[in-house]
């Protein structure tokens, strides 16, 4: 493969991840959107999370893999994701906005080479070791599962503030 047709695959996932992150960050504006502070944080039950927590879950995984991949320090602090509470709105919207303009930047400076090395995001829990293709796909999929856990959490929370 010539440079110039390595240059031109490599546009093309920059292109299409972005594209898939950008209406992934959209259908987090639409399952957030109208909420107030009591549905974001509310709970369906024991050991199962909030929306707040979900994408405060979500969130800081997104914005630790994607540094990594690119070489950047990051602090996270993954076990105080799932203890968040009392997240108002405009919180998470502007949390929202914060990873999506540093994701969206790293994915644009995303190159070849890091793509195809080996990397480990700090204290990962797993100690897993991953191409930086896998970690840029496991973040798609990562942030899918959790946007259909929080729609599925406002559904819930709709449909017990309805039969109330």
């Amino acid at each position: 493969m010539t440079g110039s047709e390595q240059e031109a695959l490599l546009s093309a996932v920059r292109q299409g991840v972005a594209q898939v992150l950008r209406e992934q960050y959209e259908a987090m504006r639409q399952t957030l959107a109208g909420l107030d502070t009591e549905a974001l944080n509310w709970s369906p039950g024991p050991e199962m999370n909030s929306i707040a927590v979900i994408f405060t879950h979500m969130l800081g995984a997104e914005d630790a893999i994607t540094a990594t991949v690119l070489g950047e320090p990051i602090e996270r602090d993954r076990e105080a994701e799932f203890r968040v509470r009392d997240v108002e709105p405009a919180q998470l919207a502007a949390r929202v906005e914060q990873v999506e303009q540093r994701a969206l930047d790293r994915i644009e400076r995303l190159t070849a080479a890091q793509l195809e090395a080996f990397h480990t995001p700090p204290r990962d829990r797993l100690g897993r070791r991953f191409l930086g293709s896998w970690w840029i796909v496991h973040v798609l999929e990562h942030n899918r599962e959790h946007i259909a856990q929080a729609g599925l959490t406002r559904q819930l929370y709709q449909q017990r503030a309805n039969h109330s």
